[in-house]
C-alpha cells in the first residue's frame, strides 16, 4: 500500500483544507516530515490511519476529538486518501462525528460519521460498516497490525529492548495473539487443581461409606468392621468384609421371613373362625331389627295411601287452570301490537316537541344572521381604502434598514480597528524589548570575540614545548612566551554567546515582521473606517471618539423610526386581512341565511303532519284497549304466572304422594325378604369357643411382632451395607480413573507453566514467543550490525541466571570487538537507540510477514534522533537508507536540524500565527 494523495480539512491542527501530493515524493527512498514541536507532524500519519480505518493512530484520540479547534464553523471536517495497492488505485473519504452549524436557522446540529470508498471498477461503497470491511479485505490487515507495521516509534521499542521476560511476554501477547497458549496454561493449571480436589473428595466419600457399615455387635465380624473404620483395612479387604456381612444377613433375613409367613397363616385361620361367630351374632340381632322396622312401616303406609287419594281428587282443578292459561296466552300478541301503537304515539310526540324547538331556534338564528350581515357590510364599507399606504411604508422601512446596516458595519469596523490597534501597540512594545535584547546579546558576543582573538597568542603559547618549532615564527627556543589572560573567554563560551546573539536577532526580526504586518492591517482598517464615515457625511476631524458620539444618536433615531414603521405596516396588514376575510364571509353568510329560511318552511310543514298522525293513532289505541280482559300485557302475564304456580304445586303434591307410597311398598317387601333370609342363616348354629380362639389370636400377634422387629434390624443392616458396598466400589473405580488423569494433567501443567523441578521457568506461551523473538532478532541484526559497524549483534539469552523467575525472552548483546556477551542494558544511549531501532524494524518485518505476506510500500519512523552524536546518526541513517531501497518509501518524523540538510524530499509543517497549521511538500531543497 502506498499513499498517493492526502486531503485534510479542519482535521486536528489543520484548520483549512490541506492537500498533500504524496505521489511527488516518489516510490522509494527517504523523506522528512519536519516542523516545530506540536505543529502537527504526526497528525499526517493520524489522517492516513483515520482515512483507512476510521480511527487515529493514538489510542487516546477518539474520532470525535479530531475536529480542528481552529477551523471556521462552516468548514467541513474530513480526510480523503488516494492510495494504490496491488497495481490498483482506491479513494477513501471519511469524516468523524462532530457539531456543525444548522443549514437553516440558528444553533448547531450533529454531523454523523460517514465513509465512502471508490473502487477501481467505478463502484462506490458508502456505508461505514461496509467500507471498514472492504478496507480490511484490500489491505489484508486490521488497524492494530497496520500501526505495528507502518509506524516505528522509538519510545515504545526502547521499552521492548530493555524489558524483562515477563514484560516481553505481555508485549508479544498483544502483537502475536498468543493469549490462546496462555489460556491453555491456565486451563491445565485449573484442571490440575480441580482433579486434585476431586481425588480428595473421592477418598473422603469412600471413608464416609466405610463409616456407615453396620454389624451385629455379637457377630465376630464386628471386630473387622472396627478395623475398617480405623483405616486399618484396604478398600478391597473392606469390600470383601461387606460381602460376608451381607451374605450372613441375607440368610438370616430369609429364615425370619419364613417364620413370619407360618405365623401369618395361623393368624388367618383363627381370624376366620372368629369371623364366623361374629356373623351369627349379627344375623340374630338383624332379624329383630327388621321385624320392628316392618311394623312401623305398615302404619306409615296406611297414612300415605290416604294422602294419595286426597291429592288425586285435585285433577279437575288442574285441568281448569290449564284451559284458562291457554286463553290468556292466545291474547298476548294483541298486547304487543297495542304497546307498539302506544310507543309510536310517544315517539311522534317527542319528534313534535323536538321539531318545534328546532323551528324556534332556527327562527332566532335567522333574525340574528340578518343583523350580523348588516354589520359586516358596514365594516366592509369602512375598510374600502385598506392597504393603500403599505407600499410607501415598506419603501421607507427598506431605506431605514439599509442605513441601520451601514451604521452597524461602520461600528464593527471601528471596533475592529480599536482592537487591532491595541494589538499593534503591544507588538511595538515587544519589538522594542526584543531589539534591545538583540543589541545587548550582540554587544556581549562582539566583546567576547574581541577578547578571544586578543588572547590567541596566549593560547598558542600554552601548546609550545622546548625544542619544538613555534608554529608562528619557527624558533625552537621560547624565552618570553605570551601568557593568556584569566578573563579570556573559552571557545565554548564564545559559541554560546554567538548562539544567544543569533537567537536574540531572530526573535527581534520575527517581532519586527509581525509588527509591520499588524501595522499594515491597522492602516487598512483605518482607511475603511474613514471611507465609510465620509459616505455618511460625519464631520469628526479624525477623532474616532467624536465619530462614536455621532454614530449613536443616528442609530437610535433610525431604530425608533423603524419601530414606528413596523407597527404601521402591521396595522395595514391587519386591515387588509380583515377586508379580504369580510369579502369572503358576506356571500357565505347570505347563502347560509337563504338555506336557513328554506329549512324553517320545511319544519312548519313537517310539524303539521305530525299533529294529524298523533290524533289518528290515539283514537285507534282507545278502541283496541276496551276489547282485552286485562289493561296491560304485564297483568296478563302475571295471571299466567299465578296459574303456572298453582298447576305446578298441585302436580308436585300429587307426584310426591305417589312416590312416597311406592317407596313405602318397596321397603315392606325388602323387610320381608331380609327376615326370611336371616331366619334361614340362624337355623345352623356353629359349635365354637370364642375365648379360646381369642387367646390363640393374641399369642400369634405377639410372636409376629417380635419377628417383624428382628426383620427391621436385619433389613436396615442389609440396606446400609449394600449401599456402602455399592458406593465404595463406584468411588474406588472413580478414584482410580481420577488419579491416573491427575498424574497426566499435573505433568502437562508443570511443563506448560514452567514448574518442572530443576528446570528453567519457560512457559508454553513463552516457548511459542521465543520462536517469534528469534526471527525478530535475526531480522534486527541485519541492520544492527550495519549501525554498529559490525561491533554488536543481538542474541536471546538461552541460559537463565535464576530458575526461580520467568525466563526465555531475556536479551543480550555480543560485542565482536572483545568477544564478550552481556546484557543489552549495558549499552550506551546511542547504542541503545540503534539497538531499539533495529529491533523495531525487525518486529515490523516479522509482523508484516506473519500477516500473510502483506506488502506496505510506505512506513513512518518517529524516532528521537536528537540524542545521537554524529557517528551514531550516520550509522542510523545508513540503515534507514537501506530500508528505503527497493520500492519502499520511508518517512522520518523529526525536527533535528542536521536531517534537514541530508534529506532532500521534505514535508514542512508550520504553525499559522492566526491558529492552526500548514503543510507543504518540497522536493528540491
Amino acid at each position: 500500500m502506498r499513499p498517493m494523495k492526502l486531503t485534510m480539512s479542519a482535521f486536528g491542527p489543520y484548520s483549512r483544507e490541506t492537500v498533500l501530493d504524496l505521489d511527488s515524493l516518489g516510490t522509494k527512498g527517504l523523506y522528512l516530515i519536519t516542523g516545530e514541536t506540536g505543529a502537527g507532524k504526526t497528525s499526517i500519519f493520524d489522517a492516513i490511519t483515520f482515512a483507512l480505518y476510521g480511527e487515529a493512530s493514538g489510542n487516546n484520540r477518539e474520532p470525535s476529538m479530531l475536529r480542528s479547534k481552529y477551523a471556521d464553523a462552516k468548514t467541513p471536517t474530513f480526510v480523503e486518501l488516494v492510495f494504490s495497492y496491488g497495481g490498483n488505485t482506491y479513494t477513501v473519504k471519511r469524516n468523524p462525528e462532530y457539531e456543525r452549524p444548522k443549514e437553516r436557522g440558528a444553533g448547531t446540529t450533529s454531523q454523523k460519521a460517514e465513509a465512502e470508498l471508490h473502487l477501481p471498477d467505478g463502484r462506490v461503497i458508502s456505508k461505514q460498516k461496509d467500507v471498514d470491511a472492504a478496507i480490511r479485505d484490500i489491505m489484508g490487515i486490521d488497524r492494530n497490525q497496520f500501526m505495528q507495521i507502518s509506524m516505528i516509534a522509538q519510545g515504545d521499542f526502547l521499552r521492548l529492548l530493555l524489558a524483562s521476560t515477563e514484560d516481553r511476554i505481555k508485549i508479544f501477547r498483544q502483537i502475536f495473539k498468543t493469549q490462546r497458549f496462555k489460556a491453555v496454561q491456565e486451563m491445565l493449571k485449573t484442571e490440575t487443581g480441580s482433579l486434585k480436589t476431586k481425588c480428595e473428595n473421592a477418598r473422603s466419600s469412600i471413608r464416609q461409606y466405610i463409616s456407615g457399615i453396620i454389624a451385629d455387635e455379637n457377630d465376630v465380624l464386628s471386630i473387622e468392621v472396627n478395623k475398617a473404620k480405623q483405616d486399618e483395612l484396604s478398600v478391597s479387604d473392606t469390600a470383601a468384609l461387606l460381602i460376608k456381612l451381607i451374605e450372613k444377613d441375607s440368610s438370616l433375613d430369609t429364615r425370619r421371613r419364613e417364620e413370619k409367613k407360618a405365623v401369618e397363616e395361623q393368624l388367618e385361620a383363627v381370624n376366620k373362625v372368629l369371623g364366623t361367630l361374629d356373623q351369627y351374632e349379627k344375623a340374630k340381632q338383624s332379624v329383630e331389627t327388621n321385624k320392628a322396622n316392618k311394623a312401623k312401616e305398615e302404619q306409615q303406609n296406611i297414612l300415605l295411601k290416604e294422602e294419595y287419594k286426597k291429592q288425586e281428587a285435585n285433577k279437575p282443578l288442574i285441568q281448569n287452570a290449564i284451559n284458562e292459561k291457554a286463553v290468556i296466552t292466545d291474547e298476548l300478541p294483541r298486547y304487543d301490537s297495542l304497546s307498539q301503537l302506544s310507543n309510536s304515539i310517544l315517539y311522534s310526540k317527542k319528534a313534535l316537541q323536538g321539531k318545534s324547538i328546532d323551528l324556534e331556534t332556527k327562527g332566532r338564528q335567522y333574525e340574528n344572521g340578518i343583523k350580523d350581515l348588516e354589520k359586516q357590510k358596514e365594516a366592509l364599507n369602512a375598510l374600502a381604502n385598506a392597504g393603500e399606504q403599505k407600499q410607501k411604508l415598506l419603501n421607507r422601512q427598506s431605506e431605514c434598514v439599509n442605513r441601520q446596516k451601514q451604521l452597524t458595519e461602520l461600528w464593527n469596523d471601528l471596533t475592529a480597528f480599536s482592537t487591532e490597534n491595541q494589538k499593534f501597540k503591544k507588538l511595538k512594545e515587544e519589538y522594542s524589548s526584543a531589539s534591545l535584547n538583540s543589541q545587548t546579546a550582540t554587544s556581549a558576543y562582539e566583546a567576547k570575540n574581541k577578547a578571544f582573538l586578543d588572547e590567541q597568542a596566549g593560547i598558542i603559547a600554552e601548546t609550545l614545548e622546548a625544542g619544538m618549532p613555534c608554529p608562528v615564527c619557527g624558533s625552537t627556543e621560547h624565552p618570553h612566551c605570551a601568557r593568556k589572560s584569566e578573563r579570556a573567554p573559552t571557545e565554548a563560551e564564545l559559541k554560546a554567546a554567538k548562539t544567544a546573539a543569533d537567537n536574540a536577532l531572530k526573535i527581534a526580526q520575527d517581532k519586527s515582521a509581525k509588527c509591520a504586518e499588524k501595522k499594515a492591517e491597522v492602516k487598512t482598517l483605518y482607511g475603511i473606517v474613514n471611507s465609510k464615515a465620509a459616505a455618511f457625511g460625519f464631520e469628526y476631524n479624525n477623532d474616532l471618539n467624536q465619530l462614536c458620539a455621532l454614530i449613536n444618536p443616528d442609530w437610535t433615531q433610525i431604530n425608533n423610526e423603524l419601530n414606528g414603521l413596523n407597527a404601521s405596516i402591521l396595522k395595514e396588514d391587519a386591515n387588509i386581512r380583515c377586508k379580504e376575510q369580510l369579502e369572503k364571509d358576506i356571500p357565505a353568510r347570505e347563502k347560509y341565511l337563504n338555506e336557513l329560511k328554506a329549512a324553517i318552511e320545511n319544519l312548519r310543514t313537517y310539524i303539521a303532519g305530525l299533529n294529524s298522525e298523533i290524533k289518528s293513532k290515539s283514537e285507534q289505541l282507545e278502541k283496541d284497549s276496551k276489547s282485552l280482559r286485562f289493561d296491560s300485557k304485564i297483568n296478563a302475564e302475571k295471571r299466567i304466572g299465578e296459574l303456572d304456580i298453582m298447576i305446578s304445586e298441585m302436580n308436585s303434591r300429587l307426584t310426591a304422594a305417589e312416590k312416597k307410597l311406592s317407596d313405602s311398598n318397596g321397603r315392606l317387601k325388602g323387610y320381608d325378604a331380609a327376615i326370611k333370609s336371616l331366619e334361614q342363616q340362624l337355623s345352623e348354629k356353629p359349635d365354637l369357643d370364642r375365648d379360646t380362639e381369642t387367646q390363640k389370636k393374641n399369642e400369634l400377634s405377639v410372636k409376629k411382632g417380635l419377628i417383624e422387629k428382628q426383620l427391621e434390624v436385619i433389613t436396615s443392616r442389609l440396606n446400609s451395607n449394600k449401599s456402602a458396598l455399592s458406593g465404595i466400589k463406584a468411588k474406588a473405580d472413580e478414584l482410580d480413573s481420577l488419579e491416573k488423569r491427575y498424574a497426566l494433567i499435573c505433568a502437562l501443567s508443570n511443563t506448560s507453566n514452567g514448574n518442572l523441578s530443576g528446570k528453567e521457568k519457560i512457559m508454553l506461551e513463552t516457548y511459542i514467543q521465543m520462536t517469534f523473538f528469534d526471527r525478530i532478532i535475526a531480522r534486527a541484526n541485519t541492520r544492527f550490525m550495519v549501525m554498529s559497524g559490525g561491533q554488536y549483534e543481538l542474541k536471546r539469552r538461552t541460559v537463565s541466571d535464576n530458575n526461580k523467575i520467568k525466563s526465555g525472552l531475556d536479551l543480550d548483546v555480543i560485542d565482536h570487538y572483545n568477544g564478550s556477551e552481556r546484557s543489552v542494558k549495558t549499552l550506551s544511549g546511542g547504542e541503545s537507540f540503534n539497538a531499539s531501532l533495529s529491533l523495531a524494524l525487525g518486529l515490523s518485518d516479522e509482523i508484516q510477514s506473519s500477516a500473510g505476506g502483506v506488502k506496505l510500500d510506505t512506513m513512518f519512523v518517529d524516532e528521537g534522533f536528537g540524542s545521537l552524536d554524529g557517528d551514531t546518526l550516520e550509522q542510523a541513517m545508513n540503515a534507514l537508507t537501506g530500508l528505503g531501497k527497493g520500492n519502499r518509501l520511508v518517512g522520518i518524523i523529526s525536527h533535528v536540524a542536521e536531517l534537514k540538510s541530508r534529506i532532500d524530499k521534505q514535508i514542512i509543517v508550520t504553525k499559522d500565527p492566526s491558529g492552526g497549521s500548514k503543510a507543504l511538500i518540497q522536493t528540491d531543497i
